[in-house]
């Protein structure tokens, strides 16, 4: 198949899909699948690369979503697990069970809150942050490079629309 040139649309998976339903829905404007399958697509495999690059580090997508989110929150490196969950793109699912698989490698520990007496801090050891550290590094290179083939100026065009479409849909929820 020949390269797209400016006038040829590129046929990526979606595109059939859109194709499909243009035939059998003529009644139908699929366009919002145009964008929100791409979203859910991309996504798919951003997180599946993400998966091959951080194995080798004995890291998944939720060990590594846990370490470092409790990175970048500063210098105490530490949160509740229900903050965990509202700052990192991490699900409240099992989220005792991740904490629980990185607790048990000694990236992290857990502490009694003080303001809580029921309640329990989350914190990285000097182990996890050291893991953490090199594994966002290695996350920022691979997904620049998964990138690149928008050019930067595109890139921060792309990130500027979603980050548009993201508060409109967050600021409705």
């Amino acid at each position: 198949m020949p390269p797209a040139s400016p006038t040829t649309p590129r046929r990526d998976s979606v595109q059939q899909l859109l194709d499909d339903w243009k035939r059998e829905r003529p009644d139908l404007d699929p366009w919002p699948l145009g964008i929100i399958g791409r979203l859910s697509r991309l996504s798919t495999h951003m997180v599946r690369h993400a998966e091959e690059w951080l194995a080798p580090m004995g890291l998944t997508w939720e060990t590594f979503s846990l370490i470092v989110t409790l990175r970048r929150c500063g210098p105490e490196f530490a949160l509740k697990p229900s903050d965990l969950i509202k700052v990192s793109l991490l699900t409240s699912g099992a989220v005792t069970n991740r904490i629980d698989r990185v607790q048990a490698r000694g990236l992290v520990v857990r502490e009694p809150d003080p303001n809580d007496r029921r309640g329990v801090i989350v914190r990285l050891t000097p182990e996890g942050k050291a893991l953490a550290d090199e594994a966002i590094a290695r996350h920022f290179d691979a997904m620049a490079g998964l990138l690149r083939p928008l050019g930067r100026q595109e890139a921060d065009k792309l990130a500027a629309m979603l980050s548009t479409l993201l508060f409109a849909i967050e600021a409705r929820d």
